[in-house]
């Protein structure tokens, strides 16, 4: 359980490393290209870095679907806010986006959550223990039937303008919220069958060996499909709402129902003493709301599709200066037309397609 243990830790915090090298070197590429577009004789040409970037990024899941295989799911999930303290140090020092009063508490209060929801957070127990116990209990079936019938009834309301007779049933303001919950649902639901299958056995001889354990392989089937479904809905996300909006909201509800689920449906904490229980439900809570703090939603966008990026530089700079910060004048930050967020922005919105 020890080694299960401090693997799993390990994979989360590589998890979170690796994704945000992934994306900075992204970003990166993408303000070079912009830098080029200016200066046309240039002769660097930053393909490269996007596609090594774009391969860190997409490498970076392999160990998040391990951790969760291997550790409960409120460390998994808070370990995930902490991601934003990583992004915001390396994109301070590679892309020379400054550091403001309000990310500096925000990273200190997800930093100080997370070290103690993992110092006092649940352990992993083994695999017959988990089988006899609650990750197989009725219980989540019960929670997957009725959380899945509610995701169900989302995405027939984000669909249902398609259809002529409905295209005017539903209030326009039901859709600036049913795509963030249905996105951060996929998600999370995702992560119970992650959790679930790292309890199972996993078949021989693969891939002959998935018609011999369908449990397994119906799980592995379900992870793909959530994943997909999530994928397709950050990609409708990016099209219908300002990322500003769309990521933070979807972001704050994915992790707060993995709590949810790590807490009440699994029972993780149920073990450890009342102290170390606070602690670790504390910790993490802290560690969201640092997240949110450093990149919190903006809803003064909300009902607009496309936000011209004067409008929210100049938001955004009235902010800064009540933090006593300035904005940044680095000409490697120029933004392309149309994005009208930084790095933080863009990475919370591309959080959930691991």
């Amino acid at each position: 359980a020890a080694v299960r243990w401090v693997l799993g830790v390990s994979l989360c915090f590589l998890n979170s490393l690796l994704s945000s090298v992934g994306f900075i070197m992204q970003r990166r590429a993408h303000l070079l290209e912009e830098q080029q577009a200016l200066v046309p004789d240039s002769r660097i040409s930053p393909k490269p870095l996007l596609y090594v970037g774009i391969c860190i990024y997409i490498v970076a899941a392999v160990p998040d679907v391990l951790a969760y295989m291997l550790v409960p799911q409120v460390v998994c999930s808070t370990v995930a806010c902490f991601r934003l303290v990583v992004l915001t140090v390396l994109a301070h020092l590679f892309l020379q986006e400054r550091i403001h009063g309000r990310e500096i508490v925000g990273m200190a209060l997800c930093t100080l959550g997370t070290a103690a929801c993992v110092y006092f957070g649940p352990r992993p127990v083994s695999s017959s223990e988990a089988t006899a116990d609650k990750f197989f209990h009725p219980q989540v079936t019960a929670y997957l039937v009725v959380g899945l019938s509610i995701l169900a009834i989302l995405l027939f309301v984000e669909h249902v303008e398609a259809l002529p007779c409905c295209r005017k049933s539903v209030p326009e303001n039901v859709f600036l919220f049913t795509l963030p919950m249905a996105t951060g649902l996929a998600y999370a639901f995702e992560k119970v069958f992650n959790t679930q299958i790292g309890f199972l056995e996993q078949p021989e001889r693969l891939p002959l060996g998935l018609l011999e354990a369908p449990q397994w392989t119906s799980m592995l089937v379900a992870i793909g499909a959530l994943g997909l479904l999530d994928f397709y809905l950050n990609l409708r996300g990016a099209k219908r709402m300002p990322v500003q909006v769309f990521a933070p909201l979807a972001f704050a509800l994915c992790t707060s129902l993995q709590y949810f689920q790590s807490v009440v449906v699994f029972g993780e904490l149920q073990d450890l003493p009342p102290v170390n229980a606070t602690i670790s439900v504390l910790g993490a809570c802290i560690s969201l709301v640092g997240a949110l703090v450093i990149r919190p939603p903006r809803l003064w966008l909300l009902g607009r599709e496309l936000v011209d990026d004067e409008e929210i530089d100049k938001n955004d700079k009235q902010e800064k200066v009540g933090q006593g910060g300035t904005a940044s004048s680095n000409p490697m930050l120029v933004r392309s037309p149309g994005t009208g967020g930084d790095a933080l922005d863009s990475e919370m919105s591309s959080n959930y397609t691991e």
